[in-house]
C-alpha cells in the first residue's frame, strides 16, 4: 500500500469516526435530560419521591423511544458505509446535513418531554426523525448515483434495492405519526413501535410464482 492510497483510507475513515462521534454526542445529550429528583431531608417521603419520579415518565418515555430511533439510525448509516469505499464532497456534505438533522433530535426531544400534552411539540418530535432519516435517504442516494466510484463491487443490485426500501420505514412510520397527532398524541406515538415491522415489510421477497 504506498502513501496516498493509505491516506485516502485514513481520510475516509476520519468521515466515520466523526458520524460516530455525533452519534455518541446526541446519545449522551439525550440522557441529561433525565435528571434525578432532589427532596430535601425535611418532609421527605417515599410516596414524594414515587410521585416526583412518575412526573419524570414523560422525560423516560421521550429518552426510550429517541435512543431507540437515534440507535437504529446509527445502525443504518453503519449498513450503508459498510458498502461505500470512497467518497467525493458530494457525500461528505450530504453526510454532514444528515449529521446535523441527527444533532437536532435531542431539542424537540426535550421539548415534546416538557410539554407532552403538546400535539405541536410531538409532531416536531416525530418530524425530527422523519427528516434525520431522509437526510440518511439523500447519503445513500448519492452514493448510489456514483455506483462506480463510490459503492463496493460487493454491493449486489438486491442489496441495494434492500437498503433503499428499508431506508424508507422510519420515515412512513413519522409520517403517519404527525398525520394521527391532531386525533391524539398516543395514536401518533403507537406508531414508533412498527417502524422494524414496516422495514421488513418493504424489504419482504417475493414470493416464487408471483408475477
Amino acid at each position: 500500500m504506498n502513501n496516498s492510497e493509505e491516506n485516502a483510507i485514513l481520510s475516509f475513515e476520519r468521515i466515520l469516526f466523526f458520524s460516530d462521534a455525533v452519534f455518541a454526542i446526541v446519545i449522551t445529550l439525550l440522557v441529561l435530560e433525565l435528571k434525578a429528583p432532589h427532596l430535601a431531608r425535611e418532609g421527605f417521603t417515599e410516596s414524594r419521591l414515587l410521585g416526583e419520579l412518575v412526573g419524570l415518565l414523560p422525560k423516560f418515555l421521550g429518552f426510550v423511544v429517541s435512543f431507540f430511533i437515534v440507535g437504529m439510525l446509527w445502525i443504518e448509516h453503519h449498513r450503508i458505509f459498510r458498502y461505500i469505499g470512497d467518497y467525493d464532497f458530494g457525500l461528505i456534505w450530504r453526510n454532514l446535513l444528515f449529521l446535523l438533522f441527527v444533532a437536532f433530535i435531542p431539542f424537540p426531544t426535550a421539548l415534546f418531554s416538557e410539554n407532552s400534552h403538546s400535539k405541536s411539540a410531538f409532531m416536531l418530535y416525530a418530524g425530527s426523525f422523519a427528516l434525520a432519516a431522509l437526510g440518511k435517504i439523500l447519503v445513500w442516494r448519492y452514493a448510489v448515483s456514483k455506483r462506480t466510484q463510490i459503492i463496493v463491487p460487493e454491493a449486489s443490485d438486491q442489496i441495494v434495492r434492500s437498503i433503499s426500501r428499508r431506508s424508507w420505514s422510519v420515515p412512513i412510520a413519522c409520517g403517519a405519526a404527525i398525520l394521527l397527532a391532531p386525533l391524539a398524541i398516543a395514536f401518533g406515538a403507537i406508531m414508533f413501535p412498527f417502524i422494524p415491522l414496516i422495514a421488513n415489510f418493504l424489504d419482504r421477497k417475493p414470493r416464487e410464482g408471483a408475477a
